[in-house]
C-alpha cells in the first residue's frame, strides 16, 4: 500500500506541473488573442495597448477552461516520465507499489481540480467574459465597430399587435439585456415597412427597450436624429437568455435554474442539462486523461519507445475530447439524453483506460 509520504509527493509534484502547465496554456492564449485584438484594433486612435491587453486577458480564463483537460494529460505525462527518469517509479515497484496505487495521489488531485473547475472556476471566467466584453464595448465605437470584420452578431424577433421587429446588435451582453450597436427593421401588422432605427444601445426594461442615441430612417426615407427612444416589446428574460446566451456562458450553479426558465418558455434547454452534466463529469473526464496518460508513460519506461507513445497519448486525448463534443452536440439537440451524453464518452474512456493499464501490469 501506497504511504502517506509518497502519496503526498506524488501529489504535489502533478499538482506543480499542472499550474506550471495550465499558466503556459494561459500565456500563449492571451498573447495570440492580444496580437488579434491590436491587428483589429489599428485604426482606432482612442484605444491603448493596456486596454486591448485586459480585454485579451478577462477573455482568456474562458478558452483556458477548454484546454484543463489537456493540461491534466501534459501534465501526467510530464509527471510520470520525470519519476521514471529519476527511477522513483521502479523504487516504488520494488517496494511493492503497484502501478494503479501510485496513480492514487495524479487520480485524487484529478479529481479536486475537476470539482474547482466545475463549482468555483466556471463561474468567475463567465464573469471574466463578461467584463471583457463590457471593456469592448467601452473601446469600440459605432464606426470603429461598423469597419470591424469581426462582429458578434445577435438576432432576435418580437412580434405583437402593434406589428413586429427583428432586433439586430454587434454586441449582447447581460444575458441579452444590454445590446451595443443596435439596428431594428419594424413592419407594420399588414407585413409592410415602417422604418428602422438605429441606436448607440440598447437596454431591455421588462415591457420595453431603452435605445439610447438613436436615429430613424422613416420608409420615404426621411431621416430623423434622436435621444432616447421607448420600443415596446412583448419579449421575456428567457427570451433573450435563450438567443444571445450560449450554454457556455452560463454559470454552473445557474444552469439547471435555467434550463427549467426556459423549459417553461417552450425553448431549447436540452444544451444548458448537457453543460449541466459536462461540468459535472469533469472530475472522471479528468481522470481518463490521466489513465491515457499512465498508459503511454509506463509503456515507454519498460520498452523505451518515447516518440511513438507520447504522440499515441495525445492523439488519444485529443480523439477523446472530439468524441465527448460530438456525443455533446447529439444530447444539446434532444437525439441523446443530456446525463448519458455528458457521462458516456467518459466512463466508456476510463473503462478502456483501466483495462489497457491492468492488461499491462498482469499481462
Amino acid at each position: 500500500m501506497i504511504g502517506k509520504t509518497l502519496f503526498i509527493y506524488i501529489a504535489v509534484r502533478y499538482f506543480k506541473n499542472v499550474v506550471a502547465m495550465l499558466l503556459a496554456l494561459m500565456f500563449l492564449i492571451v498573447t495570440v488573442d492580444f496580437v488579434e485584438e491590436l491587428r483589429k484594433a489599428s485604426q482606432l486612435e482612442n484605444a491603448s495597448v493596456w486596454q486591448l491587453y485586459q480585454v485579451s486577458f478577462f477573455k482568456a480564463p474562458v478558452f483556458l477552461e477548454k484546454a484543463f483537460p489537456f493540461g491534466c494529460l501534459f501534465a501526467a505525462m510530464m509527471t510520470l516520465n520525470q519519476m521514471n527518469a529519476k527511477m522513483e517509479l521502479v523504487v516504488a515497484r520494488a517496494a511493492g507499489v503497484s502501478a494503479g496505487q501510485f496513480l492514487l495521489p495524479i487520480c485524487f488531485v484529478g479529481i479536486v481540480l475537476g470539482f474547482f473547475v466545475a463549482m468555483a472556476y466556471n463561474p468567475v471566467a463567465i464573469l471574466s467574459q463578461e467584463k471583457s466584453k463590457d471593456l469592448r464595448a467601452e473601446i469600440y465605437s459605432t464606426k470603429a465597430r461598423a469597419a470591424e470584420k469581426s462582429i458578434n452578431g445577435y438576432w432576435i424577433r418580437q412580434k405583437d399587435e402593434s406589428g413586429s421587429a427583428v432586433i439586430n446588435a454587434n454586441l449582447a451582453r447581460n444575458r441579452g439585456q444590454t445590446l451595443t450597436d443596435v439596428t431594428i427593421v419594424r413592419w407594420n401588422p399588414d407585413g409592410s415597412l415602417l422604418n428602422r432605427i438605429d441606436a448607440d444601445s440598447a437596454y431591455y426594461r421588462q415591457d420595453h427597450w431603452l435605445l439610447l442615441g438613436t436615429k430613424i430612417t422613416e420608409n420615404d426615407g426621411r431621416v430623423v436624429e434622436g435621444g432616447a427612444l421607448r420600443l415596446r416589446t412583448n419579449l421575456l428574460p428567457e427570451n433573450l437568455l435563450g438567443a444571445s446566451t450560449p450554454p457556455e456562458s452560463v454559470p454552473f450553479w445557474e444552469l439547471r435554474a435555467t434550463a427549467a426558465n426556459l423549459a417553461g418558455t417552450g425553448g431549447n434547454s436540452k444544451a444548458y442539462l448537457v453543460q449541466f452534466h459536462k461540468l459535472l463529469s469533469l472530475p472522471a473526464f479528468f481522470i481518463a486523461m490521466i489513465l491515457i496518460a499512465a498508459n503511454v508513460s509506463l509503456k515507454f519506461a519498460r520498452f523505451g519507445q518515447a516518440g511513438k507513445l507520447i504522440l499515441g497519448g495525445i492523439l488519444s486525448g485529443f480523439v477523446l475530447y472530439t468524441i465527448s463534443s460530438l456525443i455533446t452536440s447529439l444530447g444539446s439537440n434532444g437525439i441523446v439524453p443530456p446525463a448519458v451524453a455528458a457521462w458516456a464518452p467518459v466512463c466508456v474512456a476510463i473503462l478502456f483506460g483501466m483495462s489497457i493499464l491492468l492488461h499491462q501490469e498482469d499481462g
